[in-house]
């Protein structure tokens, strides 16, 4: 499907119809513009068939056939649903007086989902009350996101499998060239290594012609003395034995500054891959798998890498080569030259054939990679929970089927490759036999000064010599095309711009009070629902407020927002009054502590997990903030104290431990801002005892945002703020709210209070 921008509705994504559904309509959609539109391939009988919906701000137009078209006016369709079947969808609408279906397979799934989305707009939304307005700039954040969808260059939707890159668009030669320029910074030395490479390649075919000379002034040259001729053969014997020294050497020098460029090359992608992966927003890591990104790091950088050192610098060698000898054969004889060449076309045409398809294949065969790699990754970050669960041998089935599927594909690349590797092979070696048929019939029947026995031997040397090339520069076309879907990746992430970044100009101050104001505050993160609508909150210097409501109210963007790891869609942040976009990003941050609702350890000792914040602190702080996170005592009864290791992400604590600690690192960075993320969810009742103790000395001059689904952890705060679908419905304090009637807070402790009475029962 090809998507156009309609630039009348502010560049939003409209699929554009297909001229065959133009005709069908003929006229029928005049000027009204088209919100979207989808194919659908079954029946109601789930027989294979073809009809379309068109959406527009009035109707929905169903177009079976050139004269069958089912007009549905908006007004009177009362509900819109998407059931998801194991290999059918529908697409359901209900009406005043009947049931709409709409059938596809899989592949329309995406062209649905939308139109349902797009439709669903249209329609009252029971649960929003009548007096609330949809955002408008839901519209916005949605179009955003279809926009990722969709290839700026050619228009089509990009699969799924390619992830994010537009497999349509890859052209090698752009990539690689592209990928040539991050090589800039070692221009002399590749400089260096190309004009090494220009010397041996004549030092390569110079042999040819001392072999001639060996044949027809020595061996073969009757018309000279013996002693002569043993003179003649002593002397092309030490100029081929130094041609073959000065090949070497040279070779070898060649050899390790393009291996010393290769890997500095390497490096560098490394190292802005992983850097510009630091500066994108969550929304980009919400979008692929870290599988899938750590190959971009690691497989995908080295692999470059074998292109750099190679291929790129080999291409020049080869293609001089190739002229090298051609222009050597056609001097000496120019029949023999035509017919020794005879068998290009064929390798020629065989070789791009067999390129383009691998091209294809290699882009796909990543892909199976990354999710192999993927299926790893998640089993072993979850492997308590494998174990809990008896799930190892699921786990071993799953990597198995992943394995079987890449391998699959990786045997169709082998068999492109192999099964055409012997006819470009064998073409080669029949054009040496017809060089020896037909020039030994010149040598017996015609012998001049070109019809020698040396010249016969130089043209199997230069044969030997334009085919090996030839030979090479087709091979390379494999290693070129897994370098140009490497890079294609790599570049991939270095274009992405971050979302959330630094101004120019921007912001720093000494230090902040710690004044938070949210002002008409609206956010989606795809534009399908809002996560928060039209927020207006003002939270005062060291000031604590509990955030609280239901799950998906919104109480973890409002958190984030303040963080910058996302920035609003509508409204703004204020800190001090000022613009948190406005703000050094960096420098904004390390005014924030952060407590995350599942608290993460780095692989290494507890002392420095402590110091990640401040890896400048000395043990004396770092034992002071662990004291004040109540983790003191139990880190020092480890055997090594400050010195454990926590091993990956902190197995080796309980989670009480992991949170504590976490809480400690927040603490050693003395932040104006304090934000706790469900800090207590991982606690027991005396942990969590030991930590109000705690946040009760911290939330002293310091502004403190908590957020808890135990309410009993949020009644020390000032204030209590409770969010529902996103709006902040409550406000004011724990006694005020407890007993509210029909309120949100009262309801929730209520139940809370009466669980807890359960339990003390039993």
């Amino acid at each position: 499907m090809i998507y156009q921008k309609d630039v009348s509705r502010g560049g939003q994504i409209v699929p554009d119809l297909p001229r065959e559904l133009h005709a069908q309509l003929n006229g029928e959609l005049a000027d009204e513009p088209v919100l979207g539109w989808s194919e659908f391939d079954l029946d109601s009988r789930n027989r294979f068939s073809r009809s379309f919906a068109i959406l527009t701000p009035t109707r929905l137009i169903e177009v079976h056939s050139e004269k069958h078209k089912t007009i549905i006016p908006i007004a009177d369709i009362r509900s819109a649903k998407v059931s998801e079947g194991l290999g059918m969808d529908r697409l359901i609408l209900q009406t005043q007086d009947r049931r709409i279906e709409f059938r596809y397979s899989r592949r329309f799934r995406r062209d649905a989902v939308r139109l349902h989305r797009h439709l669903s707009r249209l329609l009252p939304d029971e649960s929003t009350p009548k007096d609330e307005v949809r955002p408008s700039w839901l519209e916005k954040i949605e179009r955003q996101a279809e926009q990722q969808q969709i290839c700026d260059k050619c228009g089509h939707a990009i699969p799924g499998y390619a992830d994010s890159v537009c497999p349509r668009c890859s052209q090698s030669r752009k990539i690689l060239w592209r990928l040539l320029e991050v090589a800039r910074p070692y221009r002399t030395l590749v400089i260096a290594a190309v004009v090494l490479t220009l010397i041996h390649a004549g030092f390569t075919a110079l042999p040819g012609v001392v072999q001639k000379h060996i044949v027809d002034d020595a061996i073969v040259g009757t018309s000279l003395s013996v002693s002569q001729r043993v003179q003649n053969l002593v002397f092309w014997a030490l100029i081929f034995a130094l041609v073959v020294v000065g090949s070497e050497v040279i070779g070898g020098g060649r050899m390790a500054i393009l291996a010393k460029v290769g890997t500095c090359v390497a490096r560098d992608l490394r190292h802005k891959v992983y850097q510009h992966l630091h500066s994108l927003s969550l929304r980009f890591f919400a979008k692929r798998r870290t599988g899938s990104l750590i190959t971009r790091v690691t497989n995908d950088t080295d692999r470059l890498w074998d292109f750099i050192v190679f291929s790129s610098v080999n291409v020049v060698r080869d293609v001089l080569m190739i002229m090298v000898a051609v222009s050597v054969m056609f001097y000496y004889n120019w029949q023999l030259a035509f017919i020794a060449l005879s068998p290009l076309p064929v390798i020629a045409g065989v070789t791009w054939w067999r390129g383009r398809k691998m091209h294809k294949i290699f882009g796909r065969l990543w892909t199976y990679w990354s999710r192999m790699s993927a299926v790893v990754g998640d089993a072993m970050s979850g492997v308590r929970v494998v174990k809990a669960f008896a799930g190892e041998k699921r786990e071993i089935a799953r990597f198995d089927e992943r394995n079987e599927a890449y391998t699959i594909k990786e045997q169709e690349v082998n068999r492109t490759w192999f099964v055409l590797q012997p006819v470009v092979s064998g073409i080669m070696r029949l054009s040496m036999l017809l060089i020896w048929v037909v020039g030994g019939y010149l040598v017996i029947y015609h012998p001049n000064e070109r019809n020698t026995v040396g010249t016969l031997m130089l043209f199997t040397f230069y044969v030997g010599m334009f085919f090996q090339p030839i030979g090479e520069l087709a091979n390379s076309a494999r290693m070129v095309t897994r370098a140009a879907s490497s890079a294609q990746r790599v570049f991939e992430v270095l274009d992405t711009p971050p979302e959330v970044y630094t101004r120019s100009n921007a912001i720093h101050k000494q230090s902040v009070e710690g004044k938070i104001e949210f002002r008409n505050v609206g956010f989606s993160y795809e534009g399908s629902q809002p996560a928060l609508v039209d927020v207006n909150i003002q939270i005062e210097p060291g000031e604590m407020v509990g955030l609280c409501g239901h799950s998906g109210a919104g109480k973890s963007t409002f958190v984030n927002l303040i963080c910058r790891f996302y920035d609003v869609t509508e409204g703004q942040i204020l800190i001090d009054g000022v613009d948190v976009r406005d703000y050094d990003l960096q420098w904004l941050r390390q005014q924030i502590g952060v407590v995350l609702q599942e608290p993460y350890l780095f692989h290494g000792t507890i002392a420095e997990n402590i110091r990640y914040g401040r890896p400048d602190a000395t043990d004396e702080e770092v034992m002071n903030a662990a004291r004040a996170a109540n983790a003191h005592d139990f880190i020092v009864g480890f055997q090594d104290g400050y010195d454990t290791m926590v091993g990956e992400r902190g197995q080796s604590l309980s989670g009480g431990e992991r949170q504590r600690i976490s809480i400690a690192r927040a603490i050693l960075h003395n932040p104006k801002i304090l934000i706790l993320d469900e800090a207590t969810s991982s606690l027991d009742s005396e942990t969590e005892r030991q930590i109000q103790q705690a946040m009760t000395r911290l939330v002293s001059g310091r502004t403190t945002i908590a957020i808890a689904h135990r309410l009993s952890t949020l009644q020390a705060a000032h204030r209590l703020i409770v969010l529902d679908k996103g709006r902040i419905v409550e406000e004011g304090t724990h006694e005020m709210l407890k007993d509210k009637e029909n309120g949100i807070y009262a309801k929730l402790f209520k139940t809370q209070t009466e669980m807890a009475r359960q339990i003390a029962l039993k």
